[in-house]
C-alpha cells in the first residue's frame, strides 16, 4: 500500500502546492478558451446584431455538446483517479477505452438534432429570417461535426484523472488559441480567404476543436499518460459503462440544466426586449471568463479526493476540499469585484448601442452578487462527484441553476426585466445551504470512517 501510494504524486505530495500545481495549467487552458468565447462574440457582433443573437439563440444547444463531453469525462475522470487509487491500473485502461467508444454514440444524438429539429428549434425562438438563416448556418456546422467537441473534452479528463494537468492544458489551449488566430480571418476574408460570415465563425472554431482532439488522440496512445491505450485487448464491459455514467450522467444533466435555463430564460426576456436576448448572450460570454477557472481548479480537485479517497486517506481528502474552498473563493471575489466595478467597459466591448450598455451594465452588478456562494456550491458539487455520489451534484446544480431560477425569473418578469436578474443570487444563496448539510453528510458518511 505505502509503495503504490509513493508512485503517484497525489497520494503523498503537499496538498496545497500538488493542487496548485495540478489546477493551474487547467485554470490557464480555460482563461484561453474563455479569452476565445470573448473575441468570438466580439468578432461575430461586428457582423450585426442579429449575428449576435443568432449564436447567442445557438449557445443553449454548444452546451448540451460540451455537457456530453463533460459528463463522459468526468464519468471516466472519476473511474480511473478511484481505480488507480486502489492500484488497478488495468481496471483505469478499460475505462479509458471506454469513454472513446462512447463519445461516438453521443454524436448520433446531434446528428439526429441537426437532420430533424434544427429549424424547429430556431423556429420556436424568432420569426425573424435573418436570424434563422445565420442560426441554421452557424449551429448546423457545430452540430454535424459535434463529435470533435465531445472527443477533446473527455481526452482532456481521462488524461486528468491520471494526475497530469499539463497535456490537457495543451489540448485544450492549442484549440482555443487556433480559434482566436482563425475567427476574424474565416469572418472577414483576411489573407486572401474568402469573407464567411458567421459561418466563418463556425469553421474556426470547429477546427480548432478538431487540432486539439487529433493532439489528444496522440497523446493518449503515446507513453505520454499512465495509460495503455490498446484496442486489441478491448472488451465491452456493461459494468464500466454503469459505473463511468453513475458519475457521469449527472454531470450530463447538471450541464445540460444551464441550457435548458439560457433556453427558458430567452423565452422570458424576449417578452421585454430581443436586445435582452443579446445581453443575455454577452453575460453568459463574461461569466465563462470568471467560472472556467474556478472550474479548472475542480479539475484538480477531483483527481485528488477520489485518489485518496480509493486509497482511504481521509486527511488528504479533507484538506484537498478545504484548500479547493479557500481559492474558490479567491478567484470568484476577484471575479465580483471586476464585474461590480467595469460593468460598463466590458459591455461595450459587443455593443455601443445605449440601451444594451444599461441594461448589460445592471445585469452584470447583479447576477454577481451571488458568486461567492456560488464558490462554495461548485467546489461541493466536485467534492460529491470525486466520491461517486453524482445525485448528490445533480440536486446542487439544480438548485442553483434550475429548480429556484426558473419560477423565480417567470415570477419577477411580471414586475420588470430588472427584476428577473435576482433570482440567480437568491439561488445561489439556497443553494449553498443545501450544498453545506450534505457535504457533511457525506463526510461523516464516506470519510470519517476511512
Amino acid at each position: 500500500m505505502e509503495n503504490r501510494l509513493h508512485e503517484n504524486p497525489m497520494g503523498y505530495k503537499k496538498v496545497l502546492p500538488l493542487l496548485i500545481k495540478m489546477s493551474l495549467p487547467i485554470m490557464l487552458s480555460m482563461l484561453i478558451q474563455s479569452l476565445y468565447n470573448i473575441t468570438d462574440s466580439y468578432f461575430v457582433s461586428q457582423i450585426s446584431e442579429k449575428a449576435l443573437r443568432a449564436t447567442s439563440l445557438s449557445y443553449p444547444i454548444q452546451i448540451i455538446i460540451i455537457a456530453f463531453g463533460v459528463g463522459t469525462g468526468v464519468g471516466v475522470n472519476s473511474f480511473i483517479s478511484r481505480a488507480l487509487g486502489a492500484g488497478k491500473q488495468d481496471r483505469a485502461n478499460e475505462g479509458a477505452m471506454h469513454g472513446l467508444i462512447l463519445v461516438f454514440f453521443s454524436w448520433i444524438l446531434f446528428l439526429f438534432f441537426r437532420v430533424a429539429l434544427l429549424e424547429k428549434f430556431l423556429d420556436f425562438f424568432t420569426a425573424d429570417p435573418v436570424v434563422k438563416a445565420m442560426g441554421i448556418d452557424y449551429l448546423g456546422l457545430i452540430s454535424t461535426f459535434s463529435f470533435l467537441s465531445i472527443l477533446q473534452i473527455t481526452i482532456e479528463k481521462t488524461i486528468q484523472g491520471t494526475g497530469n494537468m499539463v497535456l490537457p492544458m495543451l489540448i485544450q489551449g492549442i484549440g482555443a488559441i487556433v480559434n482566436i488566430i482563425l475567427d476574424p480571418i474565416m469572418i472577414f476574408g483576411l489573407f486572401g480567404f474568402p469573407a464567411m460570415g458567421i459561418r466563418g465563425a463556425a469553421i474556426a472554431t470547429l477546427i480548432g476543436q478538431g487540432l486539439g482532439a487529433l493532439l489528444g488522440l496522440m497523446l493518449l496512445f503515446s507513453k505520454r499518460t499512465s495509460l495503455q491505450i490498446n484496442f486489441k485487448k478491448f472488451k465491452y464491459s456493461r459494468q464500466i459503462v454503469r459505473d463511468i455514467y453513475v458519475v457521469g450522467f449527472p454531470a450530463i444533466l447538471m450541464q445540460s440544466v444551464t441550457a435548458l435555463v439560457t433556453l427558458t430564460l430567452n423565452l422570458i426576456v424576449v417578452k421585454h426586449s430581443e436586445l435582452a436576448v443579446s445581453v443575455l448572450g454577452i453575460y453568459f460570454r463574461l461569466e465563462s471568463f470568471i467560472l472556467l477557472p474556478v472550474f479548472g481548479l475542480t479539475q484538480g480537485v477531483l483527481p485528488l479526493i477520489g485518489f485518496n479517497y480509493g486509497a482511504k486517506q481521509k486527511s488528504r481528502i479533507n484538506e484537498t476540499y478545504h484548500y479547493g474552498i479557500i481559492l474558490a473563493l479567491i478567484l470568484m471575489g476577484l471575479g465580483t469585484l471586476i464585474f461590480q466595478i467595469f460593468p460598463r467597459q466590458l459591455i461595450q466591448i459587443f455593443s455601443d448601442q445605449t440601451e444594451m450598455i444599461q441594461m448589460g451594465v445592471y445585469t452584470l452588478r447583479i447576477i454577481s452578487i451571488g458568486y461567492l456562494f456560488a464558490a462554495i456550491g461548485i467546489v461541493n458539487s466536485t467534492y460529491f462527484q470525486a466520491l461517486g455520489l453524482g445525485k448528490y451534484s445533480l440536486l446542487i446544480t439544480s438548485l442553483r441553476q434550475l429548480i429556484i431560477i426558473i419560477p423565480l425569473a417567470y415570477a419577477f418578469s411580471f414586475i420588470g426585466l430588472n427584476w428577473i436578474w435576482l433570482a440567480y443570487p437568491i439561488a445561489e444563496s439556497v443553494a449553498v445551504i443545501v450544498s453545506v448539510a450534505l457535504q457533511r453528510r457525506a463526510k461523516r458518511k464516506y470519510i470519517d470512517i476511512l
